[in-house]
């Protein structure tokens, strides 16, 4: 009978911690205004909104988001080494080398030995890695235009001014 009662009255002090978790919940105050002011918030569902629209537009062209960036910086610095290509571009080592993998499954990039490091090779784009990159920035050109499309050309100025400072320190 001991143990019954014990049971009974555990569960009653359950129930009123249920009710006065449930009572202190429906008295907090909404978070919608922190989440619509949180710079976070907005930078991530922007980000996943550009993502979205970065992918659809680059398979227009035939090109995985995942090769992008190296296509990118390799038309304007062909012949780089692996790590330095993933510095520049401030992707881990192991997320280099599979995009590295990827732009020479695709034809877009080959590697040649390194003649300053017998450990490292030099990545150079071939022809048709430098073909395609010269359709990238219209592509880039196109989901700024989608993205920043009712600002001002000073406001756009003013938000990627303001990116920069805040995401390179500038």
């Amino acid at each position: 009978m001991q143990k019954f009662l014990q049971h009974l009255q555990a569960a009653r002090l359950g129930v009123k911690a249920m009710i006065r978790s449930s009572f202190l919940m429906t008295q907090m105050k909404s978070t919608k205004h922190i989440r619509e002011n949180s710079f976070g918030f907005l930078i991530q569902t922007l980000a996943r909104d550009i993502d979205a629209k970065m992918k659809r537009a680059l398979k227009d062209v035939d090109v995985d988001v995942k090769v992008f960036a190296n296509l990118m910086l390799l038309a304007d610095e062909d012949g780089i080494n692996q790590r330095t290509l993933g510095e520049k571009l401030n992707f881990p080592e192991y997320f280099t080398s599979r995009n590295i993998d990827a732009l020479v499954e695709a034809g877009y990039a080959e590697r040649r030995p390194d003649p300053n490091s017998r450990r490292s090779f030099l990545i150079f784009l071939t022809d048709a890695g430098r073909e395609k990159a010269t359709q990238l920035p219209n592509v880039v050109r196109q989901v700024n235009e989608e993205t920043l499309g009712m600002l001002s050309k000073e406001e756009r100025n003013q938000v990627v001014d303001l990116l920069k400072k805040v995401a390179l320190k500038v």
